[in-house]
């Protein structure tokens, strides 16, 4: 009986416990955070960023979701304060803001070229993997440019809410290869790596000064997509902001920009690539191209050899694709002739990937993470730390390898040239 009792009074001082609720919020009483810019300040050291998304509930409305009607509102709203930390100026905001900020539902951090090139970036961003509310998985971004303007033109777009269309456009990394997808954790751990460097996605916005509307068309010379950065895309029209290309690390200071095209081939190099169209040139009517569809077959596969002071790497990268279109309409499918392509497609990728290892090596800066199969190679951190890989990653003698194999030629087997 007194088993009973005892067990009894358990269960209801469990049931009291679980009802607590006096640190809960109505989602109308507190203001999230889309976005969080950071730039030099004028007044102070730092200027903070913020793009608040807050639901506030109708007054005629019951309840806040499930309604399909206008009853459920949000405000967006962008607020820049110049703080000496990202704490401080949170506590600033929350003067003027009549909601509790909260930034669990972050979606990216947006860092000016100008603080990036300061070398203030590691200072602002340690501080920030301690806050419980902000998740690692928040994106890292550099923008040419004031990121309070960025976060600004970050609009609703095709009836989705600001927040939906820019995490959408972050996973589009994955179809292009344009840009990287590096989130706070990668940047953070990257920091801290003494071997290997950090990158992040590279931003802008685009005025469409670069769109022709008028003049000379077209000559016809070959050129690969890509080889632009953020900003410089010509179109018109749109979102007026875009991803395009990757900022390069030394340490927590940003000391160069790789494009499109080069960040294609970094990823490759470092095994992030999934996907993208890949245009080669055509090997008979170099005037003409052949859009393939590339993609990573394995891993590269990466050899470090320490020879001394002297540092040895040889990457092969093995990928495969399918051609999507043929302009000349030469019977490339024809197993004498699809040759031509792949060996077209190699030398061209060996091209580009051997270009981007000396530019990033120019920058002593080892985006790659060459430097994580170099591990094995010592026999504890002390050694690791005294043989300085990320300063002397330069010195380095890298010599690439490609394989490139067609898999697929489409919806036809045989092209038929076009008459005369």
């Amino acid at each position: 009986m007194l088993k009973k009792r005892f067990m009894m009074i358990f269960f209801v001082l469990i049931l009291f416990s679980l009802s607590a609720c006096y640190d809960a919020h109505e989602p109308a009483d507190v203001s999230f955070v889309s976005f969080i810019g950071i730039d030099k300040g004028a007044s102070d050291k730092y200027r903070v960023t913020v793009k608040l998304y807050n639901m506030r509930q109708n007054k005629d409305s019951g309840t806040l979701g499930g309604g399909a009607g206008d009853n459920n509102k949000t405000d967006n709203d962008t607020i820049t304060v110049d703080a000496p930390s990202f704490y401080a100026g949170v506590n600033l905001l929350n003067t003027s803001i009549p909601h509790e900020l909260n930034f669990t539902h972050t979606v990216v951090i947006v860092i000016s070229k100008e603080l990036a090139e300061s070398g203030l970036v590691g200072e602002f961003l340690a501080p920030l993997i301690r806050y419980r509310e902000l998740r690692r998985t928040t994106d890292i971004i550099v923008v040419d440019g004031s990121p309070q303007t960025f976060i600004e033109k970050i609009g609703d777009y095709l009836g989705e809410d600001a927040a939906g269309v820019f995490e959408n456009l972050l996973y589009e990394a994955d179809d292009t290869g344009f840009f990287p997808h590096i989130t706070l954790n990668d940047f953070y751990n990257a920091l801290k790596s003494t071997y290997y460097q950090p990158i992040a996605a590279y931003g802008a916005i685009n005025d469409f000064n670069s769109f022709a509307r008028e003049g000379q068309k077209w000559g016809g010379e070959f050129k690969i997509p890509g080889k632009l950065y953020a900003g410089q895309i010509p179109r018109i029209g749109g979102n007026g902001i875009e991803l395009l290309g990757s900022a390069v690390f030394d340490d927590d200071r940003m000391v160069g920009e790789l494009d499109g095209h080069e960040t294609r081939m970094l990823l490759l190099l470092n095994g992030n690539y999934r996907k993208g169209i890949f245009t080669v040139q055509d090997p008979i009517k170099p005037d003409l191209i052949i859009p393939i569809n590339l993609r990573l077959t394995e891993k590269p596969r990466i050899k470090i050899y320490l020879n001394g002071d002297k540092i040895n790497i040889y990457v092969t990268v093995k990928t495969e694709g399918d051609i999507y279109a043929i302009q000349s309409h030469i019977n490339y499918e024809d197993p004498k002739m699809i040759g031509m392509v792949e060996d077209a497609a190699r030398e061209q990728l060996v091209q580009g990937l051997r270009d981007v290892v000396a530019k990033c090596q120019s920058m002593n800066s080892d985006v790659f993470g060459f430097g994580k199969h170099a591990l094995n190679k010592f026999a504890t951190i002390e050694a690791l730390e005294s043989f300085d890989w990320n300063g002397r990653f330069n010195e380095a003698d890298i010599k690439i390898t490609a394989e490139f194999k067609i898999r697929k030629t489409g919806g036809i087997i045989n092209s038929y040239p076009l008459e005369d």
